[in-house]
């Protein structure tokens, strides 16, 4: 069951995802090297709702949405290749009396579910070569 999930998963989105974990982790790392830092504001990363959006624009997906092939699309599709971890600053969070809003205890819960995505990324990843391998062979 779990071999046909990680051969469902396109590549693309593997290794975007792996990136965006990547980023992800050195984000949270910030966040926890601060913790003690008056006036620091947390970080945060968002990935997979730009990308969700990105594979949904694509042009078949688009199909039916205009009455002519010529007309100009008024919001031409985004490439998935294209989009990019965006990193923003948590303001509105609850901040200590130093005006400081990084828990670290979410911090370190944050790390650790970002090392299980990453883990089972790479596992995707390593999966999908493994049988691009087996099909060279012609096994």
């Amino acid at each position: 069951m779990l071999g046909s999930f990680f051969k469902s998963i396109p590549y693309i989105a593997v290794r975007k995802a792996i990136d965006a974990a990547a980023v992800r982790q050195k984000v949270y790392s910030h966040n926890l090297a601060n913790v003690n830092t008056p006036h620091y504001k947390r970080s945060e990363v968002n990935f997979e709702d730009a990308f969700k959006q990105a594979l949904e624009r694509t042009p078949d997906r688009l199909v039916g949405f205009s009455t002519d092939n010529q007309h100009i699309p008024i919001n031409p599709p985004a490439d998935p290749l294209d989009v990019k971890p965006a990193i923003w600053r948590e303001n509105d969070m609850f901040s200590r009396s130093d005006d400081n809003n990084v828990d670290i205890d979410v911090e370190m819960a944050e790390l650790a579910k970002n090392e299980l995505k990453f883990n089972a990324l790479v596992e995707a990843l390593n999966r999908k070569i493994t049988s691009l391998k087996l099909a060279i062979r012609g096994r």
